[in-house]
């Protein structure tokens, strides 16, 4: 028998037609609205771009306008500079170049001088700030530029450039010294450029404010690495990837939410190539809208929309009303019982009338009660497990929790006991003070890895002789320390009771004792637990130092070069069955100021933030090169700051230690006493 489908007949011939209606209508205004703003917003995008690109090209005109002067001064004092004060290039890292700029007659308030070795570096400079600045990392263009410097040996001066430190436009020169080793920079300052620049910043400032819904026009430098003109709106860096897209020429709009006022804000950027590149790749220029005010305006759209649905939605429902008596009352009567039924009376069942889709739903509403009243049985039996369940678990929980608290302790009682044992480490190491006793220049830098270290220096003077031990022990942390500490007292004992000064000679003994202290030999295996460790023996009245390592080369510095010494390749303490360790001198004369390096791998081991490269030992070289013509008290400085520059953000993978002290034939007066004669 066919049902009668009353709601459906409603609906498919009153309601549906209206709500169809209404949807189609409130589509088409709202797309509509919003194809309007888009369009609107981008002419006055264009129109500003315009505008803007005009202004910058007027500004350049106007420098270009103050530069011409400026570079035939530049010229000059650039051409005395090459010529003159620099023809021998040999000492001009230590030059006194404010000297120089007074003897010159120029300006200190707007001449500064700076040389800019061939890798990039500021190596002096009148401007203190910008010393040991690597103009290579301003990126590609400005790399790129400075090697043509060098490559064409001729004076080149390119436009006004923003510096950052000072908030002024500033005119710069660059003339490769005769030797090419070396690039002479001048900077110049001008007031008219400063001029030029705040009728600028006031002009952008001021776009703003003619534009509702514009916030902000910022232009940026340097198209391949973003340089602001105003200082106080950097290039946000969520934005970088876009850059190189940018450079194609193309035009791109993103979308960031303002943290502080919650508003969408949009930042559309144009790239405005340079009509003549050489430091500058072109121009960016970043326009930023806020959208709150277009979306509010759609969303009151939306909520005309949504009213005028309801109103008409609401006159339907009136309009039907009187036609949905009949289906009203049955519905009443299934809601009643479906209330007592809620209530927990599952007794109760609905009367079946008629066959249309109300009686059809109160048939599947009585099956659907028999079956929660079944499932209601069962779930009164769950519960009850379910209550001893929950129960068993919080005692497990307590357990846990007290198991934890457990853990902590334990945690806590380790790191003090690394503590102390750090602190006995460091009792046993010798005094850096007294190091500086026998060398007036020299330092010690140690970094441990973990809280105590593997790595030990140790040094000591008998008679006329000076032995300096740098080591790395196997492992790090506690078993590190462990043997750090074994090779200090067998060293104390060879050098200090047995008056043993001989490298090679001491290195064989250490080997000896720790595999008999160790147990290598009586296992005949092949064991692991050892040290790489350099030993320098110095006799300060031959003026000689022998030197002998396991695995351990060491660096001489010469008159400003290095020379690597090696030593053995097998290491002190690892017992290789059938193998006879051979340690043997190397006997080195020593010179006036000659700078002796002792190390253990932990610097050159050290990946870089990537992990895709080590430090390695020829980067260490040339560091130590680099830092060799500083005082040795201030070189454990600029080897923390490479380290940690090289480290990053990741972990630091062994300890670390550097021993460095300057040799000087110079001897002390002594008076020798009666004791010392009997010693």
């Amino acid at each position: 028998m066919k049902i009668n489908t009353i709601y459906r007949q409603l609906f498919i011939n009153i309601v549906l037609p209206v709500i169809v209606g209404l949807l189609i209508i409130g589509v088409f205004s709202y797309r509509n609205t919003k194809t309007i703003l888009h369009a609107n917003t981008e002419t006055e995008r264009n129109f500003i771009y315009e505008e803007i690109k005009s202004f910058i090209e007027l500004q350049f005109v106007a420098l270009s306008i103050i530069e011409e002067p400026m570079d035939l001064q530049m010229h000059h004092y650039s051409n005395l500079l090459v010529n003159n004060y620099f023809a021998s290039t040999q000492d001009i890292e230590n030059t006194d170049l404010i000297s120089i700029r007074k003897e010159l007659g120029m300006d200190a308030n707007d001449f500064d001088l700076y040389v800019i070795n061939q890798d990039g570096i500021v190596v002096n400079t009148t401007f203190k700030e910008d010393m040991y600045i690597n103009f290579f990392s301003f990126g590609e263009a400005h790399k790129e530029y400075l090697l043509n410097v060098f490559k064409n040996k001729s004076f080149d001066s390119p436009r006004f450039f923003f510096e950052h430190k000072t908030k002024r436009y500033k005119k710069y020169s660059y003339h490769p010294t005769n030797d090419g080793k070396y690039i002479v920079e001048i900077g110049l300052y001008s007031t008219q450029a400063d001029k030029i620049y705040d009728y600028f910043i006031r002009h952008m400032d001021e776009i703003p404010h003619k534009k509702p819904n514009l916030t902000s026009v910022d232009i940026f430098f340097y198209g391949d690495k973003p340089y602001p003109l105003n200082l106080k709106k950097e290039f946000i860096p969520e934005h970088q990837y876009i850059i190189p897209e940018l450079l194609n020429g193309k035009m791109l709009t993103l979308s960031l939410n303002d943290k502080n006022t919650s508003n969408n804000i949009k930042y559309t950027y144009f790239f405005i190539p340079d009509s003549h590149p050489r430091l500058f790749t072109g121009t960016i220029i970043r326009i930023s809208n806020d959208s709150s005010a277009q979306t509010h305006f759609i969303n009151r759209e939306k909520i005309k929309i949504s009213i005028v649905l309801v109103v008409s939605l609401l006159l339907v429902y009136l309009l039907i009303n009187n036609r949905a008596k009949a289906i009203v009352k049955p519905i009443h009567h299934l809601i009643d019982k479906t209330k007592i039924i809620t209530s927990g009376n599952y007794s109760e069942r609905v009367t079946v009338e008629g066959d249309n889709e109300i009686a059809i739903l109160s048939r599947n509403f009585n099956k659907m009660v028999n079956k929660m009243e079944e499932r209601s049985n069962e779930i009164e039996e769950q519960s009850e497990f379910l209550y001893q369940a929950n129960r068993k678990l919080n005692e497990a929980y307590k357990l846990l929790d007290h198991q934890k608290n457990l853990l902590e302790n334990k945690q806590d009682d380790i790191t003090a006991s690394l503590n102390y044992a750090h602190r006995i480490q460091e009792s046993l190491l010798p005094n850096p003070t007294d190091f500086s006793k026998l060398f007036a220049e020299s330092f010690v830098y140690i970094l441990p890895r973990d809280i105590v270290s593997g790595d030990f220096y140790w040094f000591s003077k008998i008679k006329n002789k000076t032995v300096v031990v740098a080591s790395d022990c196997t492992g790090h942390g506690v078993p590190g320390a462990f043997m750090s500490m074994i090779g200090m007292t067998i060293l104390h004992h060879l050098v200090n009771y047995e008056y043993i000064t001989d490298p090679a000679l001491i290195l064989s003994r250490l080997d000896t004792e720790i595999n008999d202290l160790l147990g290598y030999k009586n296992h005949h295996e092949q064991r692991f637990e050892g040290m790489d460790i350099a030993v320098c023996s110095i006799d300060n009245d031959s003026h000689e130092m022998k030197f002998a390592s396991a695995q351990r080369p060491i660096i001489l510095m010469r008159e400003g070069s290095p020379i690597t010494f090696k030593g053995s390749i097998y290491p002190i303490g690892e017992y290789y069955d059938n193998i006879q360790k051979i340690f043997t001198n190397v006997t080195i004369p020593l010179k006036e100021n000659d700078v002796v390096y002792l190390f253990t791998d932990g610097y050159t081991s050290q990946f870089e933030e990537t992990g895709e490269k080590k430090f390695n030992y020829s980067r260490f070289r040339k560091l130590i090169s680099d830092i060799n013509h500083r005082p040795l008290k201030d070189q454990p400085s600029t080897l923390h700051r490479t380290f940690e520059a090289w480290k990053g953000n990741t972990e630091q993978i062994d300890d670390i230690l550097v021993v460095g002290f300057k040799y000087s034939h110079t001897k002390e007066k002594k008076t020798i006493s009666a004791k010392d004669l009997l010693d």
